[in-house]
């Protein structure tokens, strides 16, 4: 609990154990004072810290949601680095041929594609990204605009 104290060289390593285990669960430490060790309350982190944590989240959350499989013309799929490279290579190979292929989506269902239908996916996908990045902008401004800590945890992106 917060102000036990272990005197150094002297205290039992079960009860120092136990401490340090409640110190983990409740935001504690355990602090050298020079003479002693005492259990304190982790410090508040200052409202620039809160605030550069948060907009770390919801850069996060940004860029999760820029890589979710998306829908386009009534075709879920996916949207993940594996899928941008193959569906980047797909586009070019044919434009080259002018051909169509299958393509199999997020379900695993398969859909006969071209490569209209596949730029028609990138397409989407900046419009969606962009969207994101403009909802991260005004989140990341009322996060800096916040005065208070309560008023940073309750920014959200609004996509």
């Amino acid at each position: 609990m917060i102000g036990t104290i272990f005197p150094k060289g002297n205290y039992d390593e079960i009860d120092y154990f136990n401490e340090a285990m409640w110190c983990n669960k409740n935001g504690a430490l355990i602090e050298d004072k020079g003479d002693f060790y005492e259990v304190v309350a982790l410090p508040e982190p200052t409202l620039d810290e809160v605030k550069a944590q948060k907009i770390e989240a919801l850069k996060a959350e940004r860029d999760r949601l820029e890589v979710e499989d998306i829908t386009v013309n009534g075709c879920t799929y996916d949207y993940d680095d594996k899928a941008r490279e193959r569906i980047n290579n797909a586009i070019i190979a044919l434009q080259a041929s002018g051909q169509t292929i299958y393509w199999t989506l997020a379900d695993n269902a398969s859909v006969l594609v071209s490569a209209n239908d596949l730029i028609s996916v990138v397409s989407a996908v900046a419009v969606r990204s962009n969207t994101l990045h403009v909802a991260y902008r005004k989140a990341k401004e009322a996060v800096n605009a916040a005065i208070t800590a309560e008023k940073v945890q309750v920014v959200e992106l609004e996509v």
